[in-house]
This record gives C-alpha cells, sequence and structure tokens, in this order.
C-alpha cells in the first residue's frame, strides 16, 4: 500500500510541475496527450506496485504494429 502511495506522489509532481506551463503556453493538444500518456504509466506502475503480472510493452506493441507490417512488408 506505500509503494501505491509512492506511486501516486511522483505521479502528482510531475503533474503539478508540467501541466501549468503548457496551461500557460495554451497547448491543450499537449495537455490531452500529456494526461493520457501519465495515465498509462500511472496504472502500469500500480499494477507493478500491486505485484500484477503485467504483459510485456513490447508485445502490445508487436500486436498493434502487425497489420501495418502486412500493409507495407518488410
Amino acid at each position: 500500500m506505500l509503494s501505491a502511495l509512492g506511486v501516486t506522489v511522483v505521479f502528482l509532481i510531475i503533474i503539478f510541475m508540467e501541466v501549468p506551463g503548457l496551461i500557460k503556453q495554451k497547448k491543450t493538444k499537449e495537455v490531452v496527450v500529456f494526461f493520457i500518456l501519465i495515465a498509462i504509466g500511472y496504472v502500469l506502475n500500480l499494477l507493478v506496485a500491486f505485484n500484477v503480472t503485467v504483459t510485456s510493452t513490447n508485445k502490445i506493441i508487436e500486436m498493434l504494429l502487425k497489420p501495418v507490417e502486412k500493409i507495407w512488408g518488410k
């Protein structure tokens, strides 16, 4: 439980350091992408903190890129 709290604190620090600058520069698209990526990272880190077996991200990327590889070939 303490590791989950640590992960949360680290992610909140990152958010509070990065988001105000993006908002001041009126970069709304970047803020949206930032929150999507930070949410993915947060969830994956929480799963690791709770000792849940997580599939390798390489396998997920390969699965997503296989159709593109078939279209363009090697």
